[in-house]
């Protein structure tokens, strides 16, 4: 007897079949953030106030020749400032209505889910403000229309060794495509033969070219075609952030980088609002310790 035909299918049950929504939720990528971990941090000097933090620059001195009998010679260099103006102040927020926070699913724990991820966004914020100043600064290496070179390499660690920027401050900042496509494309710095640390066909390779330290970002900056690396000290940039106070007692808190988060409840329309703000600068400090590498995208 052949098997009947008229069978149910999953159209005739379809009233039956229950939709699951998982206990997982696809949240969106985030890079890691390295910029403002690695220049140096004036937050503190502004916890009792203040919008603009001044730092002088001291002018090297000149050596004179001293005749017997006559007088010294005076140095009095005209000295200057760079000034570090905190006034970018950004917030990210969103509110979720009481029924719709009844009707979402518990599990999702979505009002913290959504708090970090605003926490995060300024702080990302914050990294694509460091990664604009690359492109101030004043000495290059390379060329937006080739690929990096192991010479733009080496010239830009001897420009900042005739600078006499401390090379222990130094560290490399590349787009992700320029390290793998190009850097790694170079045998000197792939190949297990010439560096023992690295091995490309089995491990991940080491982070470091000559010693200095490479960061990877996608904010470095794309201009006339190519890519502004950097090789670079710490103290050539700058930044702060303000303490802002925290105004929802119990309801808030302050993260990293001075990012604050609150949630307020608002009766006059059922919702709980929450928000998350930052007020920063950003300023170029030394001109002369950092150099851009530029390299085709």
């Amino acid at each position: 007897m052949a098997f009947p035909t008229d069978t149910f299918t999953s159209a005739d049950l379809a009233v039956m079949i229950p939709e699951i929504w998982g206990s997982k939720i696809n949240d969106f990528f985030k890079c890691q953030l390295v910029m403002a971990d690695f220049f140096v941090d004036r937050s503190d000097e502004l916890v009792g106030g203040g919008d603009v933090l001044h730092t002088p620059n001291l002018t090297q001195m000149s050596a004179n020749t001293k005749t017997n009998g006559a007088a010294v010679t005076l140095n009095s260099p005209t000295e200057t400032s760079q000034d570090l103006t905190v006034s970018t102040w950004s917030e990210v927020s969103f509110a979720i209505e009481d029924r719709e926070a009844a009707q979402v699913k518990q599990s999702y724990n979505l009002q913290e889910r959504y708090a970090k991820n605003a926490g995060y966004t300024l702080g990302r914020t914050l990294e694509a403000a460091i990664a604009a100043l690359f492109s101030g600064f004043s000495t290059s290496v390379g060329s937006s229309a080739t690929a990096i070179a192991d010479s733009n390499i080496r010239a830009a660690i001897a420009t900042l060794e005739t600078n006499c920027v401390p090379r222990e401050e130094l560290a490399f900042f590349m787009h992700p495509n320029v390290f793998w496509n190009q850097v790694q494309a170079l045998d000197k710095f792939s190949l297990a033969i010439n560096s023992p640390v690295n091995d490309p066909t089995a491990k991940y390779p080491a982070a470091f070219l000559y010693g200095i330290p490479v960061f990877t970002s996608n904010l470095v900056p794309v201009v006339a075609g190519g890519y502004n690396n950097m090789l670079i000290a710490k103290d050539a940039i700058h930044w702060a952030s303000l303490s802002l106070p925290v105004m929802t007692y119990g309801k808030g808190m302050i993260g990293a980088y001075n990012v604050r988060v609150q949630s307020s409840y608002i009766p006059d329309f059922l919702s709980t609002l929450t928000t998350a703000d930052l007020c920063f600068g950003v300023v170029e400090n030394r001109d002369n310790a950092g150099v851009i590498i530029k390299t085709i995208v």
